[in-house]
């Protein structure tokens, strides 16, 4: 059947849109190209705020990238349109952009309308690059609620509830630090030392060390994991201050060389090594296999409390597969890279270290995000930087922590 359809094209930006028309099917057709970021509000402003046909499909064929805050204001369009009843379909989402979606339960938007008769109309209304429909959320929800995975616990920083802490009467705060790495020590306590002069308050530096789990809530000022930010966020309303720029946490999941399987697809039930479960790469780790069709709840885990052991167990064959820190994966030496395989990866970009504040010291904020954004501007600034191995510091984005938490708490609650 050929189309009948009016066709323009909207370019603005990091994206283009083409829209057309099918009178006959009722279906407006939107097909998106190039990275949808937060410039993405220019190209949907140019939309027409009510659809003119019922039916509108977004086509992600040729969409590269979508970043937390292009999300935004794609959640925004679709907001507005699903309140007006219109029928909403996503095709041709690649891996990551699909598995974005379902983090931040964007696929609520794509479910077919009440009273909705038309053919087709209870179909999943998501479907992938390959034409395959996606799993819908409520078969992710559903499976989040099966049996928890058989794991060996440990302890978890920071996991008990604490009471509202005034801060202390001597003006002291503390300041506990997970490192990215040891090479950063010298740079925290250059840092620590311009804080307290830009605060006018003693601050007492601690070293969080995974074997040594301390009390973060009791802390004023935590540089937190992931993990640990989000506790902190969740249970104790810790106000996120600054993240390092372009540092995410990323999975590699990787198997033996050897091995039999070479698509996650082919490791049911099998046994996995890492770090630990109080991290994001356990839960990447998870949350890929989980949409690749690997139940992660039936997998067996092993947790080594670090990854140089993780890795050798791999590779002596007391595991199948290994969740490492991505750019961590790529450091490997030679023989241990030709020793395994990698099976997939995520590119998230969600998952940052944080700098977060005890809300008893909420107005610090302003002070702490000026003195970190400063840092670029001056000699003493730019070593601190280098020091600590971070480009510059910027402000964590509501969608982004958004999509942090929604991961979070699908794997451990709160």
């Amino acid at each position: 059947m050929n189309m009948k359809a009016n066709t323009n094209m909207h370019e603005v930006a990091h994206v283009q849109i083409t829209s057309s028309i099918d009178p006959e099917k009722q279906s407006y057709t939107l097909l998106l190209s190039g990275e949808i970021d937060v410039t993405a509000a220019e190209a949907f402003a140019i939309l027409p705020p009510e659809p003119p046909q019922p039916w509108v499909i977004l086509d992600f064929a040729h969409v590269g990238k979508v970043n937390s805050m292009g999300l935004a204001q794609l959640m925004r369009l679709l907001e507005s349109w699903k309140n007006l009843g219109v029928r909403l379909e996503a095709r041709n989402l690649n891996r990551m952009v699909s598995m974005l979606f379902k983090m931040t339960g964007m696929s609520r938007y794509f479910g077919a309308q009440a009273g909705d008769d038309t053919p087709g109309a209870n179909f999943a209304n998501i479907s992938s690059a390959t034409g395959r429909p996606a799993r819908v959320a409520a078969t992710e929800s559903a499976r989040s609620r099966l049996n928890r995975p058989k794991l060996r616990r440990v302890a978890r920083a920071g996991a008990q509830a604490a009471e509202p802490v005034a801060p202390p009467a001597d003006n002291k705060m503390t300041f506990s630090i997970s490192l990215q790495g040891n090479q950063q020590l010298g740079g925290w306590y250059l840092l620590n030392i311009l804080l307290q002069r830009q605060l006018n308050r003693p601050i007492s530096v601690s070293i969080n060390q995974l074997d040594k789990p301390c009390k973060l809530h009791d802390q004023g000022l935590v540089f937190a994991t992931p993990f640990e930010a989000c506790l902190l966020i969740l249970r104790h309303h810790f106000i996120p201050v600054a993240q390092p720029l372009d540092d995410t946490n990323e999975v590699s999941i990787v198997c033996r060389q050897d091995a039999a399987g070479k698509t996650l697809g082919d490791f049911a039930g099998a046994s996995v090594v890492t770090t630990t479960e109080s991290s994001f790469v356990f839960l990447l780790g998870r949350f890929f296999c989980d949409e690749c069709g690997l139940d992660s709840a039936q997998l067996q885990y092993h947790f080594t409390g670090n990854e140089i052991t993780a890795v050798r167990s791999l590779i002596s064959g007391q595991a199948d597969m290994l969740f490492m820190l991505s750019k961590n994966y790529h450091q490997l030496s030679r023989i241990s890279k030709e020793a395994t395989t990698l099976l997939d990866e995520s590119e998230t970009a969600v998952a940052h270290h944080m700098l977060l504040l005890a809300p008893e010291y909420a107005e610090e904020q302003a002070v702490l995000q000026q003195t970190l954004m400063g840092l670029p501007e001056t000699d003493k600034g730019q070593q601190i930087l280098a020091e600590l191995g971070i480009k510059r510091w910027e402000a964590p984005k509501e969608d982004e922590i958004k999509m942090l938490l929604m991961l979070y708490q699908r794997y451990v609650g709160l």
